[in-house]
């Protein structure tokens, strides 16, 4: 449904975004995830056709709807955009908001399909009401109506949850993906939160340093980041120092916590998949140093455990506690995430288990 083919963007002679690879199946909902000034937004106005593309190739159902010579106006690009305010009409009601993105379709035919919108977004009770009498999830509901009324072949959302309360935003990315799906659109997103960008998509690409970082499930960025920028950007997790060991019956790291096996021989012929030495190719040596990324899972509470760690931080989270923890040396980090009946105190010190599924490390930062 949607291509991008080495994509360049800019802003006269400052660069955005470069050599920006991503394809978007039809029926796939899609995140561009990033922190503020990535490119993000700019990207979505591309897409829409409401900014030029300094190279490479946008195309939508293989059609080239964008490059450096061709800019095929946003109206005949049948794409539908929620905007960040919702830009919904002050002075219409919300039936007449749905109606005006229907002007295309017979008169008569209007009302109609303005009506089976609102009911698909739960609002056919609120009709006549004005946008400002709508809370923030009303607001939202009704613009994603008048967006998929006109069932356009893209759907595009930018920053639609960053104007409604942080525990709401979650529950409505939910219920707007199930309609999404539901009516078996394709959507973009762009977010710069997580929770979002996990709520509702099938992939999601963390964009940063004018490039897109990795295109790939939440499951992969959070268990296989390819570079340390999405190890350190997706979830939470810390470094730790490790050697790499090359021994008869494979490879391994040594780290102050144990041994870890490493998943594929370090001579393995097949692609990089990027920065991170791990899974098909490491391009690294016998003695190598190595910072070997655990996530808060990765680490076990063990009262019986003969290795202990102290606890220099806790936040409670109800059901569980996420520690933060020195090691025996006092130099390096871990956090753990540890059912909440487990109550330490900061400069308590616990057992701790090693139990690590995915070995991601990256070259030694340190000298």
């Amino acid at each position: 449904m949607l291509t991008l083919d080495h994509l360049d963007l800019a802003y006269a002679n400052t660069a955005v975004l470069d050599d920006i690879n991503i394809t978007l199946e039809t029926g796939e909902i899609g995140c561009v995830l990033g922190p503020s000034g990535c490119g993000k937004t700019t990207l979505l106005q591309a897409i829409a056709g409401f900014h030029p593309v300094k190279s490479g190739k946008i195309l939508i159902e293989d059609k080239l709807v964008s490059d450096a010579k061709t800019n095929l106006a946003p109206n005949a690009r049948a794409v539908g955009v929620v905007f960040q305010d919702f830009a919904l009409f002050p002075h219409m009601s919300i039936i007449k908001n749905v109606e005006y993105g229907l002007h295309t379709v017979e008169k008569s035919q209007r009302r109609a399909l303005a009506k089976e919108h609102l009911a698909l977004v739960g609002l056919e009770a609120f009709e006549d009401a004005y946008p400002h009498e709508l809370s923030g999830g009303q607001q939202q509901r009704a613009a994603i109506a008048r967006a998929v009324a006109p069932k356009p072949r893209l759907l595009l959302l930018d920053e639609p949850f960053s104007s409604l309360d942080p525990g709401l935003r979650e529950r409505v990315a939910v219920d707007i993906r199930n309609l999404i799906k539901r009516l078996g659109i394709t959507a973009l997103l762009v977010t710069h939160d997580q929770n979002e960008a996990f709520a509702m998509a099938d992939k999601i690409g963390v964009f940063a340093q004018q490039k897109c970082q990795q295109w790939d499930t939440a499951y992969r960025l959070y268990h296989e980041p390819n570079t340390r920028f999405v190890a350190n950007f997706i979830g939470e997790g810390t470094f730790i120092s490790g050697e790499v060991q090359q021994q008869e019956d494979g490879w391994y790291v040594n780290t102050q916590l144990g041994r870890l096996a490493l998943p594929l021989a370090l001579d393995s012929s097949d692609v990089s998949v990027g920065e991170a030495l791990s899974l098909s190719a490491y391009n690294c040596t016998d003695g190598q140093r190595v910072d070997v990324l655990v996530r808060p899972d990765d680490i076990v509470h063990k009262d019986a455990s003969p290795l202990k760690a102290k606890v220099i931080d806790r936040r409670f989270r109800g059901a569980q506690i996420l520690y933060r923890l020195t090691l025996p040396n006092f130099e390096e980090q871990v956090l753990c995430l540890a059912p909440s009946h487990h109550d330490h105190q900061i400069g308590e010190s616990f057992g701790i288990r090693f139990s690590i599924e995915h070995v991601i490390c990256f070259a030694s930062t340190s000298s």
